[in-house]
């Protein structure tokens, strides 16, 4: 499942709409609406503030390179 369709079906179930989101999060209407469709690539700023508005938080894990 990618990162979009995770914060749509999380702002579902607090039950507030793609403006809500934007407004509380301060980030545009546009990127929130791109983001849940998977369109456009976000930068690791703008998660954070969704994110952080959904109550969710991102980690970051670096892979390991088996040789």
């Amino acid at each position: 499942m990618d990162i979009g369709t995770v914060i749509k079906e999380r702002r579902a179930l607090l039950g507030i709409s793609q403006q809500d989101l934007s407004d509380y999060s301060g980030v545009g209407i546009s990127t929130v609406k791109d983001l849940e469709r998977g369109v456009g690539n976000p930068s690791l700023q703008t998660l954070r503030k969704i994110l952080d508005v959904v109550g969710m938080e991102m980690v970051l894990q670096v892979k390991q390179i088996v040789k």
